[in-house]
């Protein structure tokens, strides 16, 4: 609540009862020449030998000389070396810029503050992806640091049709959020749709891009990820030239596509570094993976408990010994499976990592041996809960993994009461949501069973060769459709 004046002793007393109890703000007074200034700067976050090099050693006297007169110009123009500054006679910006790891200039006899930008991060050097892991495809992924994450994408795309748009979002924690699209391909309307959303975010700080998510996306209630979480930059250009928009957060080291859609995120890197008729039928099998991701058990329940005669003889004979061991029924030999099951992947994710692979030893002594031992369950189910727990990890997006787990509840307990008709009517119930989920106005299931997109199967169930997907996919309308250009890279 003060503003700057030409009396450098009244501005630095501002700026003093400003970040008062700041220790790690740093005063530096010095004279410069005859002239009294004023660098404040925040010691982690800030490059000293930038300022030394670039501020200090250029204004103080040297060799016996002062420096030139100190005159707003003159500084800008001549004397202060920094490659990246701006001036501001607003006390907000300076205070902002000063937390954000800048440097301010006070001079005596200017109102105006220099904002000198001499940040210095520390920061996690580029390494593998964590969540995101390929055969033959890229290792860097994203870290913290927003610089380092766009660098990243200009380094895999040199065209500056790719615009980065930088906002800040809380009141307090005023955290950098990045805009990436491609301004000639991206569907009209999209970004201003995306900054619409993206103001109606009234926080007083952000720290994690998971707090975004739950403001922009359409239904915070769905279990089915709307926005494409990605650690993987070449994921992140490819969404770009499709039509799609990435938003980047600063201190996180994953990015969100929007739209997202079913086949985006059944889409792997690993897909485009394989044989065409290979990576469609790897594609093909995480289908099938995430259909049985959600109802391996609840097609247990329906045969042991209502239709045994769908077995072979053999096999019934053998479960039905099984089962006269075991004290409890179907459903609840289920529940129990599913319950340690989510204990042990919940147990396995928190532990420190040096003790992690013991847990992983003790679960899967006691869910693949005693817990048969014991006669709490038989040998059948657990076979059925491992290939369901199996199922779920070939997802190559963890949020769209997590979703497939929690759909394994209802379908439980719809097929104890109705039997296959309960599962059936529960296969229907997500169908026909997943058709009416929208994820930005486009389709969740990505337009699978619309005849007008049926040139997006290219890409889609399957994959076919590169020289045959000439068009970008049609459902995120982008304004340019044309994927392959002339000799001279244009299209």
């Amino acid at each position: 609540p003060f503003i700057f004046t030409t009396c450098l002793d009244d501005n630095e007393k501002q700026l003093r009862e400003v970040f008062r109890n700041c220790d790690d703000v740093l005063f530096r007074p010095f004279w410069a020449g005859e002239t009294q200034a004023l660098l404040v700067y925040l010691y982690e976050l800030t490059d000293m030998a930038l300022l030394n090099n670039d501020v200090l050693q250029t204004l103080m006297v040297r060799d016996g000389r002062p420096p030139s007169a100190l005159t707003l110009e003159n500084l800008l123009n001549n004397l202060v070396t920094i490659a990246s500054l701006r001036t501001t006679d607003k006390v907000s910006e300076a205070v902002e810029a000063t937390m954000a790891g800048a440097a301010i200039l006070v001079v005596d006899g200017l109102a105006e503050i220099i904002i000198l930008k001499a940040t210095k991060y520390v920061k996690r050097s580029v390494e593998e992806a964590k969540t995101e892991t390929v055969a033959r495809g890229p290792h860097d992924a994203f870290t913290e640091t927003l610089t380092d994450n766009l660098a990243l994408i200009r380094r895999r795309s040199k065209d500056p049709n790719i615009k980065v748009r930088v906002v800040q979002l809380g009141a307090r924690s005023k955290t950098d959020l990045a805009i990436v699209y491609s301004a000639n391909i991206v569907k009209p309307g999209l970004v201003a749709e995306v900054e619409r959303r993206l103001n109606r975010i009234k926080l007083d700080h952000i720290t994690l891009s998971a707090q975004i998510e739950e403001f922009i996306i359409d239904h915070p209630w769905s279990p089915f990820p709307q926005t494409h979480v990605t650690e993987r930059p070449e994921t992140l250009v490819v969404s770009i030239y499709e039509g799609r928009v990435a938003l980047i957060l600063d201190n996180t080291p994953y990015a969100f596509i929007v739209p997202c859609t079913l086949s985006s995120m059944i889409q792997s890197t690993d897909d485009f570094t394989i044989q065409p008729v290979i990576a469609s039928l790897v594609r093909f099998s995480r289908y099938v993976s995430a259909f049985l991701g959600v109802f391996l058990p609840s097609i247990y329940i329906a045969i042991v408990s209502y239709n045994p005669g769908m077995m072979p003889t053999s096999l019934a004979i053998t479960v039905a010994e099984l089962r006269a061991r075991t004290p409890y029924p179907a459903v609840m030999e289920v529940i129990i499976m599913e319950i340690i099951l989510e204990l042990f992947q919940e147990a396995v994710l928190r532990m420190p990592q040096k003790i992690a692979p013991a847990a992983s030893i003790v679960g899967g002594f006691v869910i693949g041996t005693t817990i048969v031992q014991a006669g709490i369950v038989n040998a059948l189910l657990v076979v059925a809960i491992a290939g369901t727990a199996i199922a779920s990890y070939t997802m190559p997006s963890y949020n769209l993994g997590l979703a497939l787990r929690w759909l394994r509840i209802p379908m439980i307990l719809l097929t104890a009461i109705l039997g296959f008709y309960g599962m059936v009517l529960g296969y229907l119930v997500i169908v026909v949501y997943m058709c009416s989920l929208r994820s930005f106005g486009e389709s969740f299931i990505g337009g699978l069973f619309d005849i007008t997109l049926f040139e997006d199967m290219q890409d889609k169930l399957v994959r076919l060769p590169m020289t045959w997907m000439s068009s970008r996919p049609k459902i995120f309308g982008s304004q340019n459709r044309t994927r392959m250009g002339d000799q001279n890279g244009q299209s």
